[in-house]
């Protein structure tokens, strides 16, 4: 099995179930990818060391710009305030890791076209945590 390494950026709620589902993903959906949760970013040093502890990474980190430049790290998940989604999506994309963003993709058109730019120029794959994009009902 393959192996893929994470990082997560932000360490929130959903930073956690971000953590929580890469988890899980190797059992409940048999892609052949086994995720290594690699590190995980905070702001707050303790807070980090402490999510690392309790979510089972390798490392930890308070500087976004480590995790998008760690040589270990395969695809990014952005689950930071919305304002900084812009700036982090687009150099982990630059890097040519893969980004999963959660919504929304940023807060102005400007920041979106910048983000979509990236994402075309980029070896990297990249997805906007919409939810319900498949669901009939919405």
């Amino acid at each position: 099995m393959k192996e893929i390494g994470i990082g997560v950026i932000g360490t929130g709620f959903m930073g956690k179930a971000h953590s929580i589902a890469y988890s899980a993903s190797a059992s409940v959906f048999g892609t052949g990818l086994r995720p290594r949760l690699e590190i995980v970013c905070d702001l707050s040093p303790e807070r980090a060391s402490q999510r690392a502890t309790d979510l089972g990474f390798n490392r930890y980190t308070d500087d976004w710009r480590e995790v998008v430049n760690d040589p270990a790290v395969d695809l990014i998940s952005v689950c930071t305030p919305n304002d900084t989604h812009a700036e982090i999506s687009i150099a982990a994309l630059e890097a040519g890791k893969h980004v999963w963003c959660e919504k929304p993709m940023s807060t102005t058109l400007a920041d979106s076209q910048a983000m979509t730019d990236a994402a075309t120029g980029s070896s990297g794959k990249t997805i906007i945590g919409y939810n319900y994009t498949k669901n009939p009902a919405v």
